[in-house]
């Protein structure tokens, strides 16, 4: 590959990544520098990136793929290219309480915890933009699961009220059933 075909691509792959919500309003510049101290890497499918429990030990962006993401074995969630994986365990400084396994091939940019962590503290721009995208992602999220247990509430609501109407349709039967000597 030419040097001017490698440019070419990385180009590419910074445009592509100004559209993914953690990146948003992020300079050109920091990308950049995120995408040189990343490393390609190829996962087979089967794979795990992580296991529940595990320490973070990478930022990945998902550049090509499917990743399933488990909960105590049970499949919560799928990954498509292009997103971003490991964000918020590694933000949080926690374990990751799920696992990521590669559904398919797939093709991550993968920025080593500690170097990305380092770049966090030392350049301040970078920072700020990734903590204030990763506060409204969060907060959509949080949304959304609070939007999903109101509407859940809603139907509780509603089987409930045709249960006590079951009740009541019941007792009634009941009492005619007594009445009628049955």
């Amino acid at each position: 590959m030419t040097k001017v075909s490698a440019k070419n691509q990385e180009q590419q792959l910074i445009q592509r990544l100004m559209q993914l919500p953690l990146f948003q309003k992020m300079s050109g510049r920091h990308l950049q520098l995120l995408v040189k101290l990343g490393e390609s890497k190829q996962v087979a499918a089967g794979d795990s990136l992580w296991l529940e429990g595990d320490a973070p030990k990478a930022f990945y962006i998902l550049l090509n793929g499917e990743v399933e993401i488990l909960v105590s074995g049970e499949l919560v969630g799928q990954i498509k290219s292009l997103k971003t994986l490991g964000e918020v365990a590694l933000l949080g400084g926690q374990p990751h309480f799920e696992e990521a396994v590669c559904a398919t091939h797939c093709i991550l940019l993968a920025i080593p915890a500690p170097v990305f962590l380092h770049v966090l503290q030392l350049n301040s721009e970078i920072c700020q933009r990734i903590c204030r995208n990763m506060v409204g992602l969060l907060s959509q999220q949080l949304q959304k699961s609070n939007d999903e247990v109101g509407a859940l509430g809603e139907s509780c609501r509603a089987i409930e009220e045709k249960i006590a109407e079951a009740e009541r349709h019941a007792n009634d039967m009941k009492m005619v059933r007594r009445m009628r000597g049955d």
